[in-house]
């Protein structure tokens, strides 16, 4: 089916029925109970073959008797009734369906793997969007909206944060810990199986959701990767996404023989397209929770520069040794807001940042809170304003006097401000809901207020960037290959000559059959030389002795040829030797390695990192989905510990950065444009040599695909 399922329907209905309740209780029951809790404005018709009455509302003997087509069907019946009763539902012409029944793929063995099969083929045959099975149901706060098995707390609040949740008791505790700080919530759905609608239709409907302002996710994993990432792709450009991500399981296809399989994995896949598009990966329910609550209230940032403001000496430690840890910049204070602080404070020293007010008195004085404010506010380098206090659960006149000063001082500007408390459990009392009912974000505990500080700026730029993109994007260029059995692993020459073809800096080579021919050859590269065994069969030529580097004149070389062979032969007796390539040595450059490892879900996974003989040691590298601009490229590079190797480095001259990020632009759009034909690369290493000499390819592994089956295993 191409058109889209109509999930309005599930999320906005006006209408619904109940298949499954019981004058005796049950799921059923419990779920219209939720709607009637909710104050749906809608009909609600439960159906009971015999029951005249459940819940104090009129009910239907059956579908086909219902007095109206209800928009949404809830379906709470054993698992072998479930698609027989959707039959019913489409003859009614009812559009969507949420299936609470359990018995589908999360039964253990082939029957309920079969049971959901039937029901994908079915709804999407008839175009009905059906939630779960397996699942919770869904709530809307802010459309008062509710069927559901969640246990909403009483003191809910409606607010701009939606939540997307294959976990139900997940979903639980964040309803419950929303509540408890007075964080407003718009809707809670479980997606269960995720069978018909998946996680990525939830995004899409609530990236044009009015009354959702942050979507928030608690994921496992996706059945199609490329879809999910378009979802996230747009939704982003929208409005800011927090996800907690559970599970970090690698990829079920792995090419074993590849470096770069053991950089990049699923979880990395997951990682790269949420550090792309400026969506936060959090690792908790609190941070979920406390990150979507600032991305909620403040307004984006117009640059990275924080100021934190605190009444402690030792706690501006505490904050930039923190800060630090989450790479928040602290700018200095430069000179005439430094000289306004003074004066204020009466103070003569300079002020750091973090910020030691010098003690509460001081700054709770008669306007001095809002005049500290005003300077920094002013501050063209300070783009965040942050007050860190210990806030107390039953308030402190000074801390309310403080935060007040905060929420007027917010009226007044665009950039951000907002309340850090030192500790947890310190909102839930005299604080709880005050946001919602000041606009000032306060966040709890001060690690998860950075980092949530953290990704606020973070989304804020990627906002900028996208806006700054052109709209127009170039279709990859094609790339001829000649066909490849399945996965094969071909040998360094064989892979050099793809890689040449599309342009990449590969070094001088050719192959020799016989230490004559490879004297010939070298004293035709000139130089000194590299000689490596080639063999599909010895991927790893190193570890055989297949490698000798270094060999300057002929002697060596002819030398040399035969030693790599014989290693070959004696080690790998049964291998298929196509002899030895010599190849120019390239001896100034700093390694790394860039290469490719083909997900089944997400495509190709880019890996970018230290390279050499110690890649796997020290697993030194940046991981992103293709296609990548230049900054992509440059942002991996700064992530990189390896990366100061690059510049001036004990009386070596700076490396060629430009040429590494060229190269590393030609690779990412070469894995692009022949995407599914190979299922690892790499490029290790790469050698990057002094500024102006460009980079070389010294090594190179491919291999190719596996069959259609292996990929589906």
């Amino acid at each position: 089916m191409t058109a889209p399922l109509p999930v309005e329907y599930l999320l906005k209905p006006r209408s619904l029925a109940f298949a499954g309740v019981s004058s005796k209780g049950g799921a059923g029951t419990k779920l219209l109970q939720s709607a009637i809790n909710a104050g749906f404005a809608g009909a609600l018709w439960p159906v009971h073959p015999n029951a005249p009455v459940i819940a104090g509302i009129q009910c239907a003997q059956s579908l086909t008797s219902l007095p109206g087509v209800p928009d949404c069907l809830i379906v709470a019946v054993p698992a072998k009734a479930v698609v027989p009763l959707l039959h019913q539902a489409a003859s009614r012409g009812i559009r969507s369906a949420v299936v609470v029944s359990e018995g589908f793929a999360d039964m253990a063995g082939g029957e309920g793997e079969a049971r959901q099969r039937e029901l994908v083929t079915f709804a999407l045959t008839n175009g009905m969007a059906v939630a779960g099975p397996n699942c919770m149901g869904t709530a809307s706060l802010q459309y008062r909206f509710a069927a559901t098995m969640a246990d909403i707390p009483e003191g809910a609040i409606a607010g701009g944060i939606s939540l997307v949740s294959q976990s139900g008791g997940l979903l639980n505790a964040v309803a419950e810990l929303a509540a408890n700080r007075g964080i407003g919530l718009n809707y809670l759905i479980s997606s269960g199986n995720g069978a018909v609608v998946e996680i990525a239709d939830y995004i899409d409907y609530l990236a044009d959701d009015p009354a959702t302002k942050v979507i928030a996710c608690i994921i496992e994993g996706v059945r199609d990767g490329r879809r999910f990432r378009r979802a996230i792709e747009r939704a982003a450009r929208l409005k800011p996404l927090v996800v907690l991500k559970l599970g970090q399981s690698e990829c079920g296809q792995r090419a074993t023989l590849a470096h770069t399989g053991t950089l990049a994995g699923r979880h990395q896949a997951f990682a790269a397209l949420f550090h792309q598009n400026g969506v936060a990966l959090v690792d908790s329910i609190d941070a979920l929770v406390e990150t979507a609550a600032l991305l909620e209230a403040a307004p984006l940032p117009k640059g990275d520069g924080v100021a934190v403001l605190t009444v402690s000496g030792g706690a501006t430690t505490l904050i930039a040794d923190m800060g630090e840890a989450t790479t928040l910049h602290f700018p200095q204070i430069d000179t005439r807001t430094n000289h306004r602080l003074q004066q204020i404070l009466g103070v003569e020293r300079n002020f750091a940042n973090p910020i030691d007010t010098v003690g509460m008195p001081r700054l709770r004085a008669a306007g001095s809170m809002t005049a500290v404010l005003d300077a920094l506010i002013e501050d063209d380098g300070i783009d965040v304003i942050a007050l860190a206090l210990g806030m107390r659960k039953k308030g402190a006149d000074s801390h309310e006097d403080l935060v007040r000063c905060m929420a007027a001082a917010m009226k007044t500007t665009a950039k951000p401000l907002v309340v850090i408390s030192f500790i947890s459990n310190s909102l839930t009392s005299l604080w709880r809901g005050f946001t919602a009912k000041q606009g000032l974000p306060i966040v709890e505990d001060l690690g998860r207020g950075l980092r949530a500080v953290r990704r606020l700026i973070d989304y804020a730029a990627f906002r900028r960037r996208v806006a700054a993109e052109p709209n127009a994007c170039e279709p990859p260029a094609t790339v001829t290959l000649p066909p490849f059995p399945p996965r094969m692993t071909l040998t360094e020459a064989e892979s050099k000559k793809i890689l040449a073809g599309a342009g990449l800096p590969v070094t001088k080579e050719a192959l020799a059959k016989t230490p004559d021919e490879a004297i010939a050859l070298a004293a035709r590269i000139g130089g000194p030389v590299a000689l490596k065994v080639q063999s599909p069969d010895i991927p790893h030529k190193s570890d055989i002795g297949g490698v000798y580097l270094g060999a300057r004149t002929p002697a060596d070389v002819g030398q040399a040829a035969e030693r790599v062979l014989k290693n070959a032969r004696v080690s790998c007796p049964n291998a298929d030797i196509h002899g030895v390539l010599v190849q120019e040595l390239v001896e100034d450059g700093v390694e790394f390695i860039l290469g490719m490892v083909y997900d089944e879900q997400f495509g190709p996974i880019i890996t970018l990192g230290a390279g050499g003989v110690a890649v796997e040691v020290f697993k030194d590298a940046a991981v992103r989905l293709p296609p990548l601009s230049p900054d992509d490229i440059r942002d991996m590079i700064a992530g990189l510990k390896s990366a100061k190797q690059l510049g001036r480095f004990r009386g070596r001259p700076a490396r060629d950065v430009a040429a590494l990020v060229d190269c590393s632009m030609r690779f990412a759009e070469f894995c692009v444009a022949t995407d599914g034909r190979f299922a690892a690369i790499d490029l290790n290493p790469v050698m990057v040599r002094a500024e102006g000499l460009g980079v070389r390819i010294a090594d190179a592994l491919i291999v190719t695909a596996g069959t259609e089956e292996e990929t589906a295993s």
